[in-house]
């Protein structure tokens, strides 16, 4: 399992003995709250929950699931309010600033986890998990881990979203080549031997324009040089050294040497799973959802031709997992001003929807969080990849968990795409990003 800088994950997973199980049965939690009529709790009460509607579960899965809780609970109904990714954190800390919380459950993204533990936005879950989750060691750490800081669970997994590394077997096959590279070595003379025997004008694309994801594909290209992490253990930031360096000199060389697609630098996710798809490009690193584009008739020209791998790493590096990704987990989170007699009402939700038979059901949509539903016959019948995710996310890389990751995010992406246009030259681009961060302070 690979370390993340911040990460006290065995404190927060391993203390306690747990005694009730996942969406066990019997009476509900008793509220006695402005929602609700009755000393007993009986209700009726209304939980506001945040999620969002551009990535992870649909809002008819969440739909779908709100409605099996308010069968189960007929005194509770699950009102929604899904807005785009761009406007979620500013919705939570509006909310958050209230006398009383507008939301009772939001998404937490583990990006956010960091900031949100440092000023009290939401609540430690500890207590909760060890009452109600009796294997906790069915998440991989590598998943708590993005949800806990300094020993405290500050969100409960929900959705395991994470990268893969995607060829095209026929476009490797024209170039002699028989599977897809191991080693980044492996991967820079595939894609030059690609480009000199003109199977594709550009082997490689991936999305790099000034934005979030150009921070994860930044990340994970260090941690396929050996350490994704881009601070050390005193939390100094390392853009300018080691790992952090190489992969900014390699993401820049690939695009002078014209090996990945100059649309790059203007290209978000679906942009370039729409080049892999579509047969312009052999490679794409990417979330898990390119899978089924590549496979389905209706969105890809390169059905039966697209492979998902473990990435390739530097030679040497990386040896217990023999990948390295990057992680987007999602959480379920309570605000710090959700009232106390409706938290446990929010729990009970979050303890629904998170549960191994709730997301067993839904295994088309996302990639479960428990390793016992990512393992089974279900999930192997619709992914026979199944294994090779198993392995790329055992070996993810959390971006920083920093109560100013936002601040700290908008200078890795403007130095890191400097670096890569070349309007900057590397080395220095590293330095300026080093110093900006270290001027922020903490």
């Amino acid at each position: 399992m690979l370390k993340r800088w911040g990460s006290t994950l065995g404190v927060a997973i391993g203390v306690t003995v747990f005694l009730a199980g996942c969406g066990s049965g019997g009476a509900a939690p008793s509220s006695g709250s402005n929602h609700t009529t009755g000393a007993s709790g009986n209700g009726p009460i209304t939980l506001n929950v945040l999620y969002m509607n551009q990535a992870g579960y649909t809002d008819t899965v969440l739909q779908d699931m709100a409605k099996q809780f308010e069968t189960k609970y007929p005194n509770v109904k699950i009102d929604f309010t899904f807005l785009p990714y761009s406007q979620m954190h500013s919705a939570i800390l509006t909310s958050s600033a209230a006398p009383t919380a507008q939301y009772d459950v939001v998404l937490s993204d583990l990006i956010w986890t960091g900031e949100f533990a440092g000023k009290g936005y939401t609540i430690p879950l500890n207590t909760y998990v060890n009452k109600d989750i009796p294997n906790p060691q069915d998440i991989p750490q590598s998943i708590w881990g993005g949800f806990t800081v300094k020993g405290n669970i500050m969100a409960m997994p929900f959705l395991a979203n994470f990268q893969n590394f995607y060829y095209n077997k026929k476009m490797l096959a024209e170039a002699g080549f028989t599977t897809g590279p191991r080693t980044m070595s492996e991967w820079l003379h595939q894609m030059q031997v690609l480009k000199a025997k003109h199977i594709v004008q550009y082997p490689y694309e991936d999305s790099w324009t000034q934005a979030e994801g150009l921070v994860c594909d930044y990340v994970r290209t260090a941690g396929e040089f050996g350490n994704g992490n881009l601070f050390n253990a005193q939390g100094q930031p390392v853009m300018n050294q080691g790992p952090a360096l190489k992969a900014l000199n390699w993401m820049h060389e690939l695009y002078v040497d014209g090996l990945v697609n100059p649309n790059s630098l203007t290209a978000d996710e679906p942009t370039a799973a729409d080049a892999f798809a579509s047969g312009q490009v052999a490679y794409n690193t990417n979330w898990t959802f390119v899978t089924g584009i590549m496979n389905t008739k209706s969105t890809s020209k390169i059905v039966g031709d697209g492979v998902v791998a473990p990435f390739p790493v530097s030679q040497g590096t990386n040896q217990s997992t023999g990948s390295a990704s990057i992680s987007g987990f999602q959480g379920l989170a309570i605000p710090a001003n959700t009232p106390q007699d409706l938290r446990s009402w929010a729990w009970k939700w979050i303890q629904f929807a998170t549960s191994p038979e709730i997301q067993a059901q839904h295994l088309q949509s996302q990639w479960p969080v428990w390793s016992t539903v990512a393992n089974s016959p279900q999930e192997a019948k619709i992914n026979p990849a199944y294994k090779v995710y198993e392995t790329n996310l055992n070996a993810v890389y959390n971006r920083p968990t920093i109560s100013n990751y936002l601040s700290v995010s908008s200078i890795i992406q403007q130095y890191t795409h400097e670096a890569i246009a070349g309007t900057v030259p590397v080395q220095q681009a590293a330095d300026q990003m080093v110093k900006q961060i270290e001027a922020l302070g903490q």
